[in-house]
């Protein structure tokens, strides 16, 4: 049976009328939106004079409004004026601003992913003015006044539930699928930012030392004496130590990873492989600290008495029981990445190999594992990246001392370094040349991060099973 005109006219009145109702009450909703926002802002410029900031002293309490803290300097004893950091009070100041600025962008200039953005580091200003609590304690405390406490009032928690009103009245004014779409760039660019922040950070701190002591001196320097009355910073024998363990730890990781995937991919009864994966997936959530516990408790303990029984004079802490320790930890990284680049090879490449007569073992050797070539190195990259970076459990056992790298010799590689030094240099060129090592680090884990994108480029096979 076929419709006519007339029969149609019903519903296409009735499509109108429905589009012009849903469009009526879209209007609407901007309307209200639109006034919405300049109300959230007015009441978060209210939320600075309710109580923000409260000091306990004893039995002596003060609450401070936002506007008190940048205004005034508090008297918390006869003999001491608090006087609050800089940064904390232009912080305090630049909160607001971010939140009026949001409002005239949204309200007149009709940019409403501009004025989100605005309003969200108006809501991180507030989440970094609150860890100013503790630095402000430890003021109080440096200056003998007790032990203080101190904690946020209601008025931060009112400005931080404003701050995130606004910015999702404002995305709800661009329409959620441009909305969604602008969240997922910005949340793009802000991957990009922290890692162009953490880079520009990196080089502005590490690179005065370096210039300093000397390029030269600092990379080829065989003496680490950062605290001797002639300091000395070389960190050769860091970086040996460091490169000596990641090759040791990938030449034991990578044959185990490798055959251990190529028999869950391959080999592996199916019942079989349900155990295995569950075990190889924990391995990657145990606490690098309990590795580090683990080898120093058992792993020196039976290098130690090796050393003894074959006449090796070995504290059992080194460069061994750091090559074992990281080669185990960075074995569920090469597994996963290994197995799942063999299960992605095409079919069709084994079943030719098998056709032509090869047998099972041979065609994963000769057709498959050259096949996955780019994904097995991608994994071992990875690998290596969690092999350059990991620190508690060389610590545990490296024995960190700073020389040449023997295999059972105590060892310090750099991530090691800086964390057993950090706690006491004091600052001066002893604390900025750990920057420095952090910035040689830095450019070699870069480089690591590189090579994985230029191997994962190339490619692997992606077809069906």
């Amino acid at each position: 049976m076929t419709l006519g005109k007339r029969d149609l006219a019903p519903h296409n009145e009735l499509s109108r009328k429905s589009q012009c109702l849903l469009s009526s009450r879209q209007s609407m909703a901007d309307r209200l939106l639109k006034y919405i926002i300049p109300m959230l802002t007015l009441f978060s410029l209210v939320a600075y004079s309710m109580p923000y900031l409260r000091i306990d002293i004893g039995t002596k309490s003060v609450e401070l409004s936002a506007l008190m803290i940048v205004i005034a300097n508090i008297r918390v004893s006869v003999d001491y004026l608090l006087v609050f950091p800089v940064l904390f009070r232009a912080i305090i100041i630049i909160s607001p601003l971010l939140m009026i600025s949001a409002c005239i962008v949204s309200f007149f200039l009709k940019k409403h992913i501009i004025a989100s953005i605005l309003s969200i580091s108006a809501l991180m200003c507030q989440i970094i003015a609150s860890l100013y609590s503790s630095e402000i304690a430890k003021s109080l405390v440096a200056n003998g006044i007790g032990r203080p406490e101190v904690s946020m009032k209601y008025g931060w928690f009112v400005f931080i539930f404003l701050t995130v009103v606004l910015s999702l009245s404002v995305l709800a004014q661009e329409g959620l699928e441009k909305a969604a779409e602008q969240v997922f760039q910005f949340t793009a660019l802000v991957s990009v930012g922290i890692v162009v922040i953490m880079t520009v950070y990196m080089f502005a701190y590490g690179t005065p030392a370096i210039a300093e002591i000397g390029l030269i001196d600092f990379l080829l320097g065989k003496e680490w004496r950062p605290t001797a009355g002639e300091p000395e910073f070389g960190i050769l024998y860091m970086i040996l130590a460091t490169i000596f363990g990641c090759v040791g730890a990938i030449a034991i990781g990578v044959p185990v990873g490798l055959f251990t995937a190529v028999f869950l991919a391959e080999v592996a009864p199916k019942k079989l492989g349900d155990v295995i994966r569950p075990a190889v997936d924990l391995l990657a959530g145990i606490p690098s600290v309990i590795y580090g516990f683990i080898g120093m408790k058992i792993l020196v303990p039976v290098i130690r008495e090796l050393g003894i029984r074959f006449g090796i004079n070995t504290t059992g802490s080194g460069l061994a029981a750091v090559i074992i320790v990281l080669a185990v930890m960075i074995l569920p990284t090469i597994i996963r990445v290994t197995e799942t680049t063999l299960r992605s090879v095409p079919r069709s490449y084994t079943e030719a190999a098998l056709a032509l007569g090869n047998t099972k073992i041979s065609t994963i050797f000769s057709i498959q594992i050259p096949a996955a070539r780019s994904g097995i190195l991608a994994g071992v990259i990875l690998g290596v990246g969690r092999a350059i970076g990991e620190t508690m459990a060389v610590i545990m056992v490296a024995g960190n001392i700073v020389k040449f790298p023997t295999l059972f010799s105590s060892v310090r590689p750099m991530t090691a370094g800086i964390a057993f030094e950090m706690g006491y240099a004091e600052a001066g060129l002893h604390r900025q040349s750990l920057f420095g090592i952090g910035l040689v680090l830095f450019v070699f884990i870069m480089i690591v991060n590189v090579s994985f994108s230029y191997i994962s480029k190339k490619g692997g096979f992606t077809g069906e099973n």
